[in-house]
């Protein structure tokens, strides 16, 4: 990644460009599959921004518009009105957006009868937004715009874009590029822009390629050195790019980062504001509120306001400035050591430049530090090491979490003075190198996501679109720090109409089903909610709020997400009936340890539907295993949902749902099964079968040993699986407290000879009507010898009377394992 470069009291001739190749970053995807797009698909806006203070006419496009009533945004100072749907492809709104509206990117929604979409981006501006007018692709033949708009084009491949300002001596030309950002949505349709600013001669005064701000995104900002015409050259930097940008161009000021990167919640901080040059200003901001923790520092000078803040991080500790000299550990010994928590600020102001911070530390105390920098906009590739009094190192990072900035858990061995280093991966350094290192503890909170449904799709399902007379269901995943006992999924407002089923997750737990159900009756409408868990067992009481990561830009290898935006809303509507439904009929007997379970399952169709229609089980309670999906073929209205249960299954009774999808050719509509109680419970026997031997064509009987766990009604049904082709086994029945069990196979002279593993068998016990059904005896042998050869024929003896045939003796008692083998040792001896 280049930093843009202002280069100043220069002329630098462009004889020729070398051309660089980022497509493999240039090529960006995020493009819901249309076999799995939820309804409706909203893929982009034209124009893809608006200024502030103004109304603007806004088309959305995308697929299954039709039936659009409401544009919803995620944060205030954007609404909308006179909302005309064109086509399922287009729908044209108007704007409005207010004064105080804040400034760079903003997440939009359509919300039709039948669904809510992905969320994408619209960017707003401090100024007019002017379209590109073609052809401007000649740097003789430029077009011509004041300073201070936001142009609205196009790039294209192997085109060029040139736009013409003019300025006096010692004015600032900014530049600011919105162009990865904005194409999020059509496969192979992004721009990885490039700037420059030339003057009338066609000498480079600047160029950028990347930001370290905004990474692949240019931004860039010059003072020409005298009165005169500028152009502002704009491209894809490989000349392959195509899709929409926007760039703002004007006087603002564009620092790259701010120092200090952070400061603590509620306070006022005072920050330099820095480019690559030095100190452009200061500014000073009060810490408290979400818009700062959520967005950061718009810096401004003369009224102009930069296009994008400047991200800050609010921490619970004060700050902690480095002090010069501090190059070496042996610099800082004389340093008052600082206690912890805190945080520590640096900057790295020319190359080679390694900071060193003292700090005190007590036996067994832990913490983790935590170094931001990249992440924050700042050049810095940190690498961060902790060491002890005899700068033995206790632990370094280079990156964590696969960014670029990294953390060290430290634990004290012993009281004493701790050393805590920081230097650029590369050994870099310069005016805006600046750095934070935070020494976290483990604050007591619950952390709240949702899983990936989809591979590479995060928005995936992440629309609670509740059908009327219906439910919507998905999994939560929370995390605890510091944090014991039972949680509540708490909303603290709903659409009218929906209401939250259950909600409390165990203990034991950290992933769980969140279920919503709407009335019959409820309003077709919706917005952005909160979703929160709270421990029950806490004092005060502590929660987590739902974050979201949105998606927007995938690379095109793997699918690796580029540009991502954290969320804490997440919309919630309710939509038209479905023409289906799906119930699980509640079973009226637990499933076992080591057993099996075939739930019924039924589809309600309505008007003739006849669509597939898919289920799948979204959360499993501990130890419970199901297929991925069953179908409902055309019309077909049950089927049977095998659930098993390994021999650690958590014993507890567990609501489940399912969730329940189908196309009915205009998108996948989205529903969830009410709630069924899955109880789990101990099994009622267990069963050893033993090595059993038999020779073909005779009958073996397993003497398998029984022990009864629990008492159960009736009798069991047992039934030996496994067996080899050509041999019969029969159902047999036990009363419960029996402790043997004779269970006979009978093979024929076609059952194959070897050793055949793996028998088991199931001990079916009914109740209530229906049955309960635990795998027992598994990993049981039975060999199968060869039929024994027929001895020589005797010569004929002459026929003599025949003397009546004694009774047969009564069946003995079948022998043991044991009395088998000494069987066969005699009988291989010659004994009798």
């Amino acid at each position: 990644m280049t930093r843009f470069i202002p280069v100043r009291n220069a002329r630098l001739r462009l004889d020729g460009i070398r051309l660089r190749s980022l497509v493999g970053v240039a090529a960006v995807v995020l493009a819901a599959s249309s076999a799995f797009a939820g309804t409706p698909d909203l893929s982009t806006t034209i124009p893809r921004g608006g200024q502030v203070g103004t109304e603007l006419k806004v088309t959305f496009q995308g697929n299954r518009l039709e039936g659009t009533e409401e544009v919803l945004f995620h944060y205030p100072g954007i609404t909308a009105k006179d909302i005309k749907v064109l086509d399922s492809r287009k729908v044209e709104v108007t704007l409005v957006i207010a004064p105080d509206a804040r400034l760079g990117e903003h997440h939009v929604r359509l919300r039709t009868r039948r669904g809510t979409s992905y969320a994408r981006n619209f960017w707003v501006s401090q100024f007019p937004n002017v379209d590109e007018v073609e052809p401007n692709d000649d740097f003789d033949e430029p077009q011509k715009v004041p300073l201070n708009v936001t142009i609205e084009a196009e790039a294209k491949p192997k085109e060029t874009d040139y736009y013409q300002v003019t300025a006096k001596k010692g004015d600032r030309i900014s530049v600011e590029i919105e162009g990865l950002r904005i194409n999020n949505i059509r496969q192979n349709i992004a721009i990885d822009p490039f700037v420059a600013i030339l003057d009338s001669e066609r000498f480079e005064l600047g160029r950028a390629d990347g930001s370290s701000l905004h990474k692949q995104e240019s931004i860039l900002s010059v003072v020409v050195p005298e009165d005169g015409e500028y152009t502002i050259e704009v491209r894809d930097s490989a000349f392959q790019g195509r899709g929409r940008y926007r760039a703002h161009i004007g006087t603002f000021p564009r620092p790259s980062v701010v120092y200090p990167l952070g400061g603590p919640e509620g306070e006022e901080v005072e920050f330099a504001v820095l480019d690559p040059s030095g100190e452009l200003g200061k500014m000073k901001l009060s810490l408290s509120g979400d818009e700062v923790k959520d967005h950061g520092l718009f810096y401004s000078e003369n009224g102009i306001q930069v296009p994008s803040p400047n991200p800050v991080r609010v921490s619970q500790f004060g700050n902690t400035f480095e002090m010069e000299p501090n190059n070496s550990s042996g610099e800082v010994k004389n340093q008052e050591p600082v206690s912890l928590p805190t945080a520590f600020n640096g900057i790295l102001e020319s190359e080679g430049d390694t900071d060193y911070f003292a700090f005190s530390a007590k036996k067994g105390q832990s913490y983790r530090f935590q170094v931001y920098a990249r992440s924050l906009g700042s050049p810095v590739d940190p690498v961060l090491t902790v060491f002890d009094e005899k700068i033995k190192s206790l632990g370094g990072s280079d990156d964590a979490d696969g960014s670029k900035d990294g953390r060290v858990d430290f634990k004290a061995p012993a009281d004493g003075t701790y050393f805590v280093r920081v230097h650029d991966h590369l050994k870099g350094g310069g005016p805006d190198y600046a750095y934070r290192v935070e020494t976290e503890t483990r604050e007591k909170t619950v952390l709240v996501t949702m899983p990936e449904m989809l591979r590479r799709d995060l928005q995936y399902r992440k629309q609670f679109d509740v059908p009327q007379g219906g439910y919507y269901a998905m999994t939560v995943n929370t995390r605890r720090q510091g944090v014991s006992g039972d949680l509540q999924f708490v909303l603290p407002s709903l659409p009218k109409g929906v209401e939250l089923v259950g909600g409390r997750i165990p203990k034991s737990q950290s992933t769980y089903s969140i279920l919503l159900r709407a009335k019959p009756d409820a309003p077709i409408g919706g917005g952005m909610h909160s979703l929160q868990v709270r421990a029950l067992e806490t004092d005060p009481p502590i929660s987590g709020t739902f974050v979201q990561n949105l998606d927007f830009v995938r690379g095109p290898q793997n699918g690796v997400e580029y540009y991502t935006r954290p969320v804490e809303q997440l919309p919630i509507t309710v939509v038209e009936p479905l023409p289906f439904s799906v119930t699980i009929e509640q079973p009226q007997v637990p499933i076992v340890r080591n057993g099996t379970m075939l739930l019924k399952v039924k589809a309600h169709r309505k008007d003739g539907y006849d669509k597939d229609i898919i289920v799948r089980l979204g959360w499993k309670p501990p130890g419970i295993t199901s297929p991925a999906s069953m179908t409902f073929k055309g019309g077909a209205t049950e089927l049977t949902y095998e659930l098993n249960a390994n021999g650690n299954a958590e014993l507890g009774t567990w609501p489940i749902t399912l969730l329940v999808e189908s196309n009915d050719g205009k998108g996948v509509r989205f529903t969830a099964t009410p709630f069924i109680n899955l109880a789990v419970e101990e099994p009622f026997a267990t069963l050893k079968l033993p090595l059993t031997t038999v020779k073909q064509g005779d009958e073996a009987q397993f003497l398998a040993s029984l022990e009864t766990l629990r008492e159960f009604p009736g009798e069991a049904e047992i039934q030996l699986f496994g067996i080899p082709a050509h041999s019969t086994t029969p159902v047999m029945k036990q009363k419960s407290g029996a402790t043997e069990l004779a269970i006979p196979v009978t093979t024929t002279e076609k059952t194959p000879v070897g050793q055949h593993k793996n028998l088991f068998c199931t001990f079916t016990v009914t109740m209530n009507g229906e049955p309960i059904v635990q795998r027992v005896g598994m990993g049981g042998i039975l060999r199968v010898d060869p039929k024994p050869k027929a001895p020589a024929a005797a010569p004929a003896k002459p026929k003599t009377e025949v003397a009546a045939a004694a009774p047969k003796p009564k069946p003995e008692k079948p022998l043991s394992r044991l009395e088998q083998l000494r069987l066969e040792a005699k009988q291989a001896g010659g004994g009798e």
